[in-house]
């Protein structure tokens, strides 16, 4: 059997490799493609569930709670008794997955995200679709990696080129999922992996344009660029969607300690969320708008026409929301979420800049929702360059990327005046303080074990 070693850092990578990093990446954007669709059916499905409800009377009003609370309680369940690392984003498994995940479950973590996802959604969980298509991504490289053809020979570079193409078939962003395995997945960066990241990617991005089309995901326009008095004020908005980061953050941080502890017990994580989905069917018959991805919302905020009492109420209600859901554990992610959060202080402060000042032009209006998505993301992860690409590949402003940095500099400064961490390290901390803590309680309970079965 011939042996493969792996190349040196300027090395052009084999052909036959090449292949390979093509099939994972064709794979990663198709399942994304899918996962997309199961989404989109779940965002209809809530949908004709408010429909039924406003239609039919108060009984088809109760009958729309309780079913928003079985479809949550049924996302966690599968969470908790088939696959575990499909909770949330995935994130955090992705970069254990190479060590830990083999292919047969890697297939079931696939299958448990799908339909965990379609129930956490479809019950109005204010998540992302996007964050679980790293994950996606990844679990489809391994399991091309066991079961397909033998093309890659590296256990670990499969999983990064899986879970990279995954999220630039996400947002129709090749160069953020480039940066994004770099950045958060921490692949070392050489000619060697950047060519093969890059290609991975953008076969992904081909393959979900061929079924959505060259489009952006949040188009939006500028005419120019802005004069240099306005600079300084950018900052103002990246300390403005820094603020909303962190009281996110908080938030989350707070409510996932509580989902712990409640989860700590037999069945309690699953009748938490239970109740937690009823409760959001009950907002889906008040309105419906703040739950799901949010796409009235990020409509309304591009077009200028919510009114400045609305997007703070909006505000108000999605950082909870989003908090509460994403701590139940259901299979969903925080980057759709933390652009909603940036686009919507991006509306509150231009709106309240107009009504200080006068009136703005479009394009300032336009280059505050920007500067705010880059600035949110930035804060809430600590990744400066996907923040800030991504900010602009998926808005097609690239003319603004000056402002994008200097909101993005200033959210950044402000967590660390704060001395907070970004979110997954914070949230990784709290888990293993949780696990510590039980696994000391055992030791120390063993030893009261040990003693009484020694008794006579």
């Amino acid at each position: 059997m011939a042996q493969h070693h792996r190349p040196s850092t300027n090395d052009v990578p084999p052909l036959q490799e090449q292949f390979g990093t093509i099939v994972i990446g064709a794979v990663a954007g198709l399942i994304a493609v899918a996962f997309h669709a199961v989404m989109n059916l779940a965002e209809e499905t809530r949908a004709e569930l408010a429909v039924l409800a406003t239609g039919h009377g108060l009984l088809a009003q109760c009958g729309v709670v309780v079913t928003c609370g079985l479809l949550a309680a049924a996302a966690i369940f599968l969470v908790h008794r088939y696959a575990p690392e499909a909770e949330g984003s995935g994130i955090a498994a992705v970069l254990e997955a190479h060590r830990t995940v083999g292919g047969r479950r890697a297939l079931r973590i696939l299958w448990v995200k799908f339909l965990g996802g379609f129930c956490g959604l479809s019950s109005g969980m204010p998540l992302g679709r996007e964050g679980p298509s790293v994950q996606i991504g990844a679990m489809s490289a391994i399991a091309l990696r066991h079961y397909g053809p033998r093309l890659v020979y590296y256990r670990r570079r499969a999983v990064e080129l899986g879970a990279a193409a995954g999220l630039a078939a996400a947002f129709n962003a090749p160069l953020s999922g480039v940066v994004f395995s770099f950045e958060l997945l921490k692949q070392p960066f050489h000619a060697h992996n950047c060519f093969e990241t890059i290609l991975a990617c953008a076969i992904a991005d081909w393959v979900c344009r061929l079924f959505h089309g060259p489009i952006f995901e949040l188009p939006i326009v500028l005419d120019g660029f802005r004069d240099w008095q306005e600079l300084p004020t950018f900052a103002l908005v990246g300390l403005w969607a820094g603020v909303i980061a962190l009281v996110f953050q908080m938030f989350l941080l707070f409510a996932a300690k509580r989902f712990q502890q409640v989860g700590a017990r037999p069945g309690g994580a699953v009748a938490a969320t239970a109740l937690w989905g009823c409760l959001l069917g009950l907002v889906l018959l008040w309105q419906p708008a703040l739950l799901g991805i949010g796409h009235t919302l990020f409509e309304a905020s591009i077009e200028n026409t919510m009114p400045l009492t609305l997007a703070v109420l909006a505000l108000a209600a999605r950082i909870p929301l989003t908090a509460i859901s994403y701590s139940t554990g259901a299979p969903g992610g925080l980057i759709v979420p933390a652009l909603l959060f940036g686009v919507l202080a991006g509306q509150i402060f231009s709106q309240s800049y107009a009504w200080l000042f006068g009136s703005v032009d479009a394009d300032f209006h336009a280059v505050c929702l920007v500067a705010g998505m880059a600035a949110s993301i930035g804060a809430l992860f600590r990744t400066p360059l996907t923040a800030t690409i991504m900010a602009v590949e998926i808005t097609g402003a690239y003319a603004c990327l000056l402002e994008i940095s200097i909101a993005y500099l200033a959210a950044h400064s402000l967590l660390g005046l704060a001395r907070q961490p970004d979110l997954y390290t914070a949230l990784g901390r709290l888990h293993a303080s949780q696990h510590g803590s039980h696994d000391a309680r055992l030791a120390a309970a063993r030893p009261a074990v040990r003693q009484r079965a020694a008794d006579p």
